[in-house]
């Protein structure tokens, strides 16, 4: 029989288009082509050439001027997948570290729930804190190595880094597509069930 998981999922990089959305505002307002192509973590500094106070004045003026957070559609089969592990009876925790100089934990909660409204997302819980462990869960998907890593470190019992390279590997459970996910999940609780025909793909 299957069992019901508590799910978590990281926001930025996962769902949100993060990088897309600050490259086009960035762009806009330095006045010069910031691209979208992260190649490594710290992208914002080898490839735009902002220090890391420099880059996050930039996310919370983007934010205030209702652009990060907000505008930018989820990432490729994102809600898709949301729905269909809702679907199963998974309970979906959506856990960011979104609360960052210039602002406050409530906007960047409220911010995201609005989003996730938007978006129509199953949502069971929301949380904005940088411990990704704060809330049990039994499975987390995050694009951080950090956090898989601080995960690992406090005994989770199944991160899962989700993967922007096909070539990077961790310690942790490693996955670049939604299908890749939905095993492990199937591994953990059991089948999940298939999408209705003609379901709308964002």
């Amino acid at each position: 029989m299957s069992r019901s998981l508590d799910i978590g999922l990281d926001v930025d990089g996962v769902l949100y288009p993060f990088v897309q959305v600050i490259a086009g505002y960035a762009s806009k307002v330095l006045g010069r082509p910031c691209t979208e192509k992260a190649d490594t973590w710290d992208w914002y500094q080898r490839q735009w050439g902002l220090n890391h106070d420099e880059f996050f004045a930039l996310c919370s003026r983007g934010v205030r001027d209702g652009v990060l957070f907000t505008e930018g559609a989820p990432l490729p089969g994102a809600m898709r997948a949301a729905k269909r592990l809702a679907r199963a009876g998974h309970r979906l925790h959506y856990i960011t570290a979104r609360a960052f100089a210039g602002i406050p934990a409530p906007v960047a909660w409220h911010r995201t729930a609005e989003w996730l409204q938007k978006w129509t997302f199953p949502v069971h819980s929301l949380t904005v804190s940088g411990d990704k462990n704060c809330r049990p869960t039994d499975v987390f998907l995050d694009d951080s190595p950090h956090t898989c890593d601080a995960l690992l470190a406090s005994g989770h019992p199944k991160p899962v880094l989700w993967s922007h390279s096909s070539t990077q590997t961790h310690t942790a459970a490693t996955v670049s597509t939604w299908d890749q996910f939905f095993q492990i999940i199937e591994a953990e609780s059991g089948p999940l069930p298939t999408l209705e025909v003609g379901y709308a793909v964002y």
